[in-house]
């Protein structure tokens, strides 16, 4: 194959790569130069093909290490998933057989849902978030679960 070729191969995947994430994309690039190397060295396009494929294929466990290195895997929860281990209070006695009960939590009114009753002005605690309604525990005056 023409020197050329690889040339374009590997632009074509560093502009792919600019677009996406995680350096899938920039493997393939790497691997196209090193076939360009080859093609200067050596006129055969199988052994070009066959250090393109070795050299990709080569890196991408590499690229998956840095690619974990460099992203922030601490992601911040939103909306009412940030809610869970957060603690409330009791404004409307919960009583599960009667789908009854809200809390105030972090300032906000919610439904919630309960395994057992708990009266009104009980400390909480969010364990899970299902549809719009928190599911919560009661808290002991220690501060640990009850239960």
């Amino acid at each position: 194959m023409p020197f050329y070729v690889w040339l374009i191969i590997a632009i074509a995947f560093i502009i792919v790569e600019i677009f996406a994430a995680g350096f899938f994309y920039a493997c393939f690039a790497v691997g196209a130069l090193a076939a360009w190397v080859s093609s200067l060295i050596t006129g055969n396009p199988i052994w070009q093909i066959v250090i393109f494929c070795a050299v990709s294929v080569g890196l991408i466990p590499v690229s998956r290490v840095f690619a974990r290195r460099i992203t922030d895997e601490s992601v911040p929860q939103a909306g009412a998933d940030a809610l869970v281990g957060l603690t409330g209070i009791v404004t409307e006695t919960i009583r599960p057989a009667e789908d009854a009960g809200r809390v105030r939590v972090d300032g906000q009114n919610w439904r919630v849902l309960a395994a057992e009753d708990i009266e009104a002005g009980v400390e909480i605690k969010v364990t899970a978030v299902r549809g719009a309604r928190l599911i919560v525990e009661a808290v002991d005056a220690k501060g640990g679960n009850n239960g």
